[in-house]
């Protein structure tokens, strides 16, 4: 959806704004070279781009942004480094920027390549290459299936999974870099934890090898960033702050809003708190039997899972409580036996969320659990709450991707289980992923508007 609303606000740029026909008077067009201008199918070239005057003249200072597609390989692969098919040039660059072994074609023929400056429809060009079959060449799918492109974690580490043929050497490149090797085995979906990731904006792109050694296949590229967190537990205290024993109180906590988790431990027992008003979280409290003063641990996490916690942030005391004579049972009245108690409910979170996109569906899955009867799915709504959508028995759930344009939601996962009274209850909400929910939008249009006047432009000069 972005890359579509790039196109449609150039287009209106080159017709609205005044100062397009400046630009344009001294730019004229761009030199595309490729280096070879000829190779096999699936081998890299490297791609050449100069700004340009009519008289070929290279345009300093030229710094721009240029959108770059194929239209006779759609499948072919781009510089790794453009956004969304667009790059911007830079002080650094001038007017001229080379893309080093960054396209590759995947299907025979004389293949093009289009640039087209997305302040001006008018200042363009298009080069084209002779790509021939390789008789020996098989080209082996591979994707990412996780972690999904977008996705801002909490850490600086990363389980990476991907979807390919046994039995082949797999390299998995991290900001450039060959970050491992490994070989893929009999199952599905393979996976490996990078550690050490950069704080902010990290790339991986998956590559299958042949025999040989060269790369026979490579995956599309995922960009994921680290957010550093910005927790800040500010106060908390117990109201009273002194209780006889077994007495109720409150637990207060203020903290950052919308949190995930919020809760303190008291005498080793962990109490979840609920956000009552923004920044504030509070719990109603039984004080222990025993009179003594206790401290209370605070602990609070946010939706990417960062966590903070505080060590004796505050203290509860309770006081020892003196029967008296009134308080005495003379009369022997039959003793009411309690009924058995439950043992506390066993947590089972559930873990490595792994996500496959195929063209009309998402498919959600996760490791199983023991002991566990079912699975809630949930879904993150506007305001930040969770809401129940459908309850499965295996960890496994699939979203239709419809709609008319690109849209994501966040998903998340708790566990249904039994306790020892016979009564089910939910295990805390697994981390939440971003699942794409409908398809691409294409702006069939203003694509063809801007391929057809470029044609035109083109043909012209060439006559």
């Amino acid at each position: 959806m972005k890359f579509a609303k790039k196109l449609i606000l150039a287009f209106l740029a080159s017709t609205i704004c005044s100062y397009s026909w400046v630009f344009a008077a001294w730019v004229d067009h761009f030199e595309v070279k490729f280096t070879p201008n000829s190779a096999k199918v699936w081998e890299a070239l490297d791609l050449e781009i100069e700004a340009v005057d009519k008289s070929n003249a290279p345009v300093t200072g030229y710094k721009w942004t240029i959108l770059i597609f194929s239209e006779s390989d759609p499948e072919a692969e781009l510089p790794s480094s453009l956004e969304e098919n667009t790059y911007t040039f830079t002080a650094a660059d001038q007017w001229k920027i080379k893309f080093e072994n960054a396209v590759i074609f995947k299907s025979p023929g004389t293949q093009d390549i289009n640039i087209y400056d997305l302040n001006d429809d008018t200042i363009l060009w298009v080069a084209e290459a002779e790509i021939t079959e390789d008789a020996n060449a098989k080209w082996i799918e591979i994707t990412i299936a996780s972690p999904e492109n977008g996705l801002t974690i909490g850490k600086n580490s990363i389980t990476v999974s991907w979807l390919t043929q046994k039995n082949h050497q797999i390299k998995i490149i991290v900001n450039g870099k060959d970050e491992l090797t490994t070989t893929s085995n009999d199952t599905w979906i393979y996976e490996k934890t990078i550690d050490k990731l950069a704080d902010w904006e990290n790339k991986f792109k998956a590559q299958v090898l042949d025999a040989s050694g060269k790369v026979a296949g490579e995956s599309k590229e995922v960009k994921i960033k680290v957010e550093q967190s910005n927790l800040n537990i500010k106060s908390v205290k117990a109201n009273p702050d002194k209780v006889d024993q077994e007495a109720s109180y409150e637990v207060e906590v203020i903290s950052n809003p919308k949190l995930q988790e919020v809760s303190v431990i008291i005498n080793d027992v962990v109490t979840k708190l609920k956000e009552t008003k923004p920044w504030v979280y509070t719990a109603k409290l039984v004080a222990p039997k025993e009179s003594w003063t206790f401290k209370i641990d605070a602990k609070v996490k946010d939706e990417l899972w960062h966590e903070k916690t505080e060590l004796w942030a505050a203290s509860i005391t309770v006081n020892e409580t003196e029967l008296t004579a009134a308080t005495e049972i003379k009369d022997e009245k039959p003793v009411v036996v309690a009924a058995a108690t439950c043992d506390e409910n066993k947590e089972y979170k559930v873990s490595w969320l792994k996500l496959v996109e195929l063209k009309t569906k998402s498919i959600l899955t996760w490791d199983k659990l023991e002991w566990v009867e079912s699975y809630n799915v949930y879904k993150k709504l506007e305001n930040w709450e969770f809401e129940l959508i459908q309850n499965v028995l295996e960890p496994k759930f699939e979203v239709e991707i419809t709609g008319d344009e690109i849209k994501y939601d966040y998903f998340a996962v708790k566990a249904v289980a039994k306790n020892d009274c016979d009564e089910k209850y939910e295990s805390s909400l697994s981390d939440a992923t971003k699942v794409k929910t409908g398809p691409e939008l294409i702006i069939l249009l203003v694509l063809s508007l801007l391929i057809g006047w470029g044609y035109v432009v083109y043909n012209k000069r060439r006559a």
